[in-house]
């Protein structure tokens, strides 16, 4: 199958450093060159150079990271998905961690313009012993109407396997056109975004700490969260402004790199 934009990336640990061992990217995906925003583990940007989806775009990523390494991926800004009177555009990414790794994935908003069908297929193979910190944000864009909610439909699918066994299935689908469907299930809010966490230090304690910190919060947005079989949790956020669901996320983070890793908050340097 042609791509519209494909990556490939593979980390492994050496000298008690995560390094690339492979990488690869055509098409409208293209990756930086690493930086180091804390000691031992690079971020990565991942860029998009053609200024948006359009129907019929089809993108692929590849991560993988070797035993024991560590490393940040993020997104340089917003995707954007446009109009698709068509095929939808669709994302597929897989992710194999392998015991001891940990992966940090943030990825800014996608944003869906009027008439925008979208669709994300992301599928994590996991062994004991890896983690996973991810973000989703998913938020209406412009319209000629200058109303809310004017795109078709985005459908966000991630499956997580721990040990070739199935942990989690998230399958949502965001459906405006139906008048009963996931527009009302947002209770009035614009702004959805999803939190993953898996990791060993996770446990009652932080989960407890975490829910107080994001007590402050809870005016503004809804926030609700689960423990998952093991230990991780999956946070879900309604909003009506991006920056509400960021700030949700970045108050999770900061704390677990904290509390568990024992590191200082990333700063992304997004600009």
């Amino acid at each position: 199958m042609r791509w519209t934009g494909s990556i490939r990336l593979k980390a492994i640990l050496k000298n008690d450093r995560t390094i690339v061992k492979d990488s690869y990217y055509d098409g409208a995906f293209k990756l930086s060159r690493p930086v180091f925003l804390d000691e031992l583990a690079p971020t990565y940007f991942l860029i998009h150079v053609g200024g948006g989806y359009v129907g019929g775009d089809r993108y692929h990523q590849h991560f993988c990271l070797e035993e024991g390494s560590t490393m940040t991926l993020t997104t340089q800004s917003a995707t954007k998905v446009f109009k698709t009177m068509g095929e939808p555009a669709k994302q597929e990414t897989e992710i194999v961690l392998k015991k001891g790794s940990f992966l940090t994935y943030v990825q800014d908003p996608i944003i869906a313009y009027e008439s925008a069908r979208y669709i994300q297929d992301t599928t994590i193979h996991m062994d004991s012993g890896a983690g996973v910190l991810l973000t989703e944000i998913f938020t209406p864009g412009w319209s000629e109407s200058m109303t809310e909610f004017t795109y078709d439909w985005i459908r966000p699918k991630m499956n997580v396997f721990l040990d070739g066994k199935r942990l989690i299935m998230d399958n949502l689908i965001l459906n405006p056109s139906d008048a009963m469907g996931s527009v009302l299930l947002l209770e009035g809010y614009s702004h959805f975004g999803s939190f993953l966490l898996i990791h060993e230090g996770v446990d009652g304690e932080i989960m407890a700490e975490l829910d107080e910190m994001l007590s402050s919060l809870r005016p503004n947005v809804r926030i609700g969260f689960s423990r998952l079989p093991i230990r991780g949790l999956m946070l879900r956020v309604l909003a009506n402004q991006t920056q509400q669901i960021e700030k949700v996320f970045s108050v999770c983070e900061d704390l677990f790199r904290r509390r568990v890793l024992r590191e200082d908050a990333i700063f992304y340097r997004k600009y």
